[in-house]
């Protein structure tokens, strides 16, 4: 490993961190492509950044995580992108700004709101008519499946075996009919 690398791998998992007057922690709400990242302050508003290189395959980010970012810089109005990424906080990083009172309030409600929303209850219940397709009906179908036919019937399910036999009863039976028609 570089020494680069290794440096970039000890400072995030090894680092206490301190915020500093021109930097703020924000929350990533959409990967952008390459290493653009759309980015919520705690007051709502939200601005594009960059991923700097140096963390390119050594640390990854996704949508919900949280990093620290540069301040905004207001020279360059053509460009969109208007911060960087300093640090991207792991979960033991957010235990120790919560701890040391630099986690804004902002982001602590958010994440008690998600906790706190009831999820949907499973219900083990056999789908009703009105329900054949199990609550997927803004799925659409999908084309590498074999398309299976569904046969409903007040009999037993039927094992492969006997079901072949049956087949076969039915067949002997419809050539029998056909040579008494004959004759």
């Amino acid at each position: 490993m570089s020494h680069a690398r290794k440096h970039v791998t000890n400072q995030s998992l090894n680092s206490s961190l301190k915020l500093e007057n021109d930097q703020n922690i924000v929350k990533v709400i959409d990967m952008r492509g390459g290493n653009v990242v759309e980015v919520q302050y705690p007051n709502g508003s939200t601005v594009l950044a960059i991923i700097p290189s140096k963390f390119k395959n050594i640390l990854w980010i996704k949508k919900g995580n949280y990093a620290i970012i540069d301040k905004e810089d207001e020279s360059s109005k053509s460009s969109q992108v208007k911060c960087s990424v300093v640090h991207i906080l792991s979960k033991e990083n957010v235990k120790g700004l919560v701890k040391s009172r630099d986690w804004p309030k902002e982001f602590d409600l958010e994440d008690k709101n998600q906790r706190q929303q009831p999820q949907k209850p499973l219900l083990l219940t056999a789908p009703t008519s009105d329900d054949e397709d199990g609550g997927l009906s803004d799925l659409g179908v999908n084309p590498n499946r074999k398309k299976f036919g569904r046969v409903d019937s007040d009999e037993e399910d039927l094992s492969d075996e006997e079901e072949e036999e049956e087949e076969e009863e039915e067949e002997e039976e419809e050539e029998e009919e056909e040579e008494e028609e004959d004759n």
